[in-house]
């Protein structure tokens, strides 16, 4: 048992933080203070480049960083690091700070993937005080398509599979609080990004399963109006962008899977390029080769002989029309 869980009080000597701050002035400031409490491994940076190259050199434990330094790419860049695109370490502790808690700045955040906010000027005693409540306890992660990060909910939304709600590993507390081994973090995060390696290949199913059907209750209807055809061809570009993104992910260790996508993408092609209202049965065929591809996934991934049979009857039916 190490010291600090013997005795209850965190030890941040072993931390690895990364500060993102623009003014040079408080990020020394920062730094000198978290040295001062003993946090001894502080990295400093001023743009994205830096911020990666610190996150792909060790497992970081926890980010503070600027919300003004990156502004409309916040997001983005968080995200990347969320699913694991740069970085060694998706589940780092994000802390962001902010000129102001508007309400679209906080939306932001969320979708960011954000752990916590802390308005600026940054107060060390604040700063602490989330270091102490994330070296208690975390808050799993939910895996979509569009997101991955903390979840902001009490239960998950109907519909939703239990799947794509996914503990995660918080290296903030193994290393202050448990005293675990660098080795055995560096394993205990691998495996968990295995874990949200599937989770992010399922969701792409889970998507294409939901455009698809958005394309059938919308496809040819009486009542359409143009607004619902664009929102339908929307859809359907959506189904080639994340059915290409899923070609990728399933690559060699999948490759059925892959199959199935790229037929996806020629059956969405078809939908687009055939005159309105004249491919309903290219359509039926789009729901249910989805919902194979979503069965494969998430229940039957090893069904080589059912992801088989689908593929054939997909190629039969283009090479017919």
């Amino acid at each position: 048992m190490s010291a600090a869980k013997a005795s209850g009080q965190p030890r941040y000597d072993r931390l690895r933080l990364v500060v993102g701050e623009g003014n040079s002035g408080v990020s020394t400031t920062i730094k000198e203070s978290l040295l001062a409490r003993g946090v001894n491994h502080v990295v400093t940076c001023s743009g994205s480049d830096r911020l990666f190259e610190a996150l792909d050199s060790e497992i970081v434990d926890l980010l503070l960083y600027d919300y003004d330094l990156l502004g409309s790419d916040f997001v983005e860049v968080m995200q990347r690091i969320r699913r694991k695109a740069r970085g060694r370490n998706p589940f780092v502790i994000i802390v962001a700070t902010v000129k102001d808690s508007a309400v679209e700045t906080v939306r932001r955040l969320i979708s960011a993937g954000v752990d916590d906010l802390i308005r600026k000027p940054i107060s060390v005693e604040r700063l602490f005080e989330s270091f102490g409540n994330f070296s208690h306890k975390r808050k799993p992660f939910i895996v979509s398509y569009d997101y991955v990060g903390p979840t902001r909910r009490l239960g998950r939304r109907q519909g939703e599979p239990a799947g794509q709600l996914i503990r995660v590993p918080n290296t903030l507390r193994s290393r202050a609080i448990e005293g675990v081994s660098d080795i055995d973090l560096q394993r205990m995060v691998e495996s968990a990004v295995a874990n949200l390696d599937d989770k992010q290949l399922e969701s792409c199913g889970i998507e294409i399963d939901i455009l698809s059907r958005k394309v059938s209750d919308g496809y040819g209807a009486v009542n359409n109006t143009y607004e619902d055809e664009q929102d339908v061809r929307g859809a359907l570009h959506r189904i080639e962008v994340v059915a290409d993104d899923l070609r990728g992910r399933a690559g060699t260790a999948n490759e059925r899977v892959a199959d199935l996508a790229t037929m996806l993408v020629a059956i969405s092609q078809r939908i687009l390029n055939a005159p309105t209202g004249r491919a309903a049965l290219e359509v039926q065929l789009l729901l249910k080769l989805a919902a194979a591809i979503r069965r494969a996934l998430l229940v039957e991934r090893d069904a080589v002989s059912v992801m088989q049979q689908i593929a054939l009857a997909v190629a039969n039916y283009t090479a017919r029309h």
